[in-house]
């Protein structure tokens, strides 16, 4: 929920310039949320081990690809935390943030995480778009495999 508000309210921030005050604010207080947790989740990850497969007789590809996704998934929040703190330290922007004014957006621009902000930022919702697709898809195919295997009743 934190990550995709996060998400939701640095896009609006680019394109509501009258409001960016405002989403800024949001969006420092979402994407810190969502960092933390999301170190808090990749230690616990990392520590644990990666998750049981959910889909059952799935390929080596598939496998792979969900592995990888499900890392990028975990990881690319924390990337977004490092880069976030690091165009706030840089500029020295957050307490301008915080009281809902916008800073300079040239100052912002020209901080060198900036970019590598944006590329995660876009990277971690085609992940999430993809994710959330690829769920609906297994769970459709799932019932739709169970609604194969039942055996029918005849009426007599």
């Amino acid at each position: 929920m934190f990550v995709a508000l996060a998400l939701a309210t640095g896009y609006m921030a680019q394109q509501i310039p009258s409001m960016s005050g405002e989403f800024l604010r949001i969006h420092l207080e979402a994407g810190l949320l969502a960092g933390l947790l999301s170190v808090v989740r990749l230690a616990a990850w990392l520590v644990a081990g990666g998750q049981a497969s959910t889909i059952g007789h799935q390929s080596k590809g598939i496998h792979w690809a969900a592995r990888m996704i499900h890392g990028f998934l975990r990881v690319l929040p924390v990337i977004l935390l490092v880069s976030g703190v690091g165009m706030l330290v840089l500029t020295g922007a957050a307490p301008e943030i915080l009281s809902g004014n916008t800073p300079d957006p040239e100052l912002l621009a020209q901080t060198p995480p900036q970019s590598l902000h944006h590329r995660a930022a876009f990277a971690l919702f085609v992940l999430i778009t993809g994710h959330i697709a690829a769920a609906i898809w297994h769970r459709q195919a799932k019932r739709g495999w169970k609604l194969q295997k039942e055996p029918q009743s005849t009426i007599s």
